[in-house]
């Protein structure tokens, strides 16, 4: 069942982004089909794991300098049967200043029996004054896993540590007939995040990972997280079982934007040695 929510966020246009993965009679993965206008902009796959064999990676880029004012982004990623494909980001994007209005982007991702599909983007860096809402919507058929995140930190280009105004987020589940499995929602002010507002000031760096998967694998997949995600002075990271056996949800607290991303690198690798018995090789960027 195809995703809806293009449709309902956007009614006169589709996607700027639209991506199908599929599975060629070699085993190797390719993209089947590809629509990809402004601000986006994709390189050639590469193939960079040797588990699963014949995945691609392909790296995601804005060629607008980041998000801005008024602005409603929407991307669609569709793995077909048997495939296995990484879309991940060059770098951070910028989510600037939005005095006038805020802006909206909209991820849905959708994966076939058998297929893995990993949408792991580097984090958001929100500057002063920006207001941002993500959507991530799943869709993953029983045999299939998606492995996504969406992540913030905050920067002030003027060196006065001025904070963003608000990010809000939220992250659907579904199964093949699109039937809600887990739902979730949050959002941060950006003044919340100045010292002097409590513990949640510790963490100005923050971030969601799921894994969508239904199958015998997700309690020693949840264990693994559990350990790679071991609580430090600058970091704290929490796994649990999603409701509706949906899969495992984590959350992503952090003292700085790197930090963040190594957390969400740790999680990453601990669920691909859980479930495909290798880590994933390392991503340049």
């Amino acid at each position: 069942m195809a995703l809806a929510v293009t449709q309902a966020a956007r009614p006169n246009e589709g996607p700027q982004a639209a991506l199908r993965f599929a599975r060629a009679p070699d085993g190797r993965s390719y993209i089947a089909r590809q629509r990809v206008g402004y601000p986006f902009h994709i390189t050639r796959p590469f193939y960079l794991d040797e588990s699963p064999a014949g995945a691609l990676t392909l790296y995601l880029q804005s060629v607008s300098g980041g998000i801005y004012q008024g602005e409603d982004l929407v991307m669609t990623c569709a793995s077909g049967a048997g495939s296995a494909a990484h879309v991940t980001t060059q770098a951070a994007t910028i989510v600037h200043r939005m005095p006038a209005a805020p802006a909206r982007q909209t991820v849905s991702l959708e994966a076939a029996d058998g297929a893995l599909l990993e949408y792991l983007p580097d984090p958001l860096i929100m500057f002063p004054g920006a207001r941002l809402t993500s959507v991530l919507e799943i869709e993953a058929a029983v045999g299939a896993t998606v492995i996504a995140s969406e992540s913030f930190a905050h920067h002030d280009p003027g060196g006065e540590d001025r904070r963003f105004e608000s990010f809000e987020a939220e992250m659907r589940v579904r199964d093949e007939g699109g039937r809600l499995l887990a739902l979730e929602r949050y959002a941060v002010a950006g003044d919340r995040l100045e010292a002097g507002h409590g513990q949640i000031a510790r963490w100005p760096a923050q971030g969601s990972f799921v894994v969508a998967h239904r199958g015998p694998e997700c309690e020693a997949t949840l264990a693994a997280l559990r350990a790679a995600l071991a609580p430090t002075e600058s970091f704290y990271g929490g796994a649990s079982a999603l409701p509706n056996e949906a899969g495992i949800g984590v959350r992503l607290l952090a003292r700085d934007g790197a930090t963040l991303r190594r957390g969400l690198e740790a999680a990453w690798r601990a669920v691909r040695q859980a479930l495909y018995g290798a880590a994933p090789a390392p991503r340049r960027k």
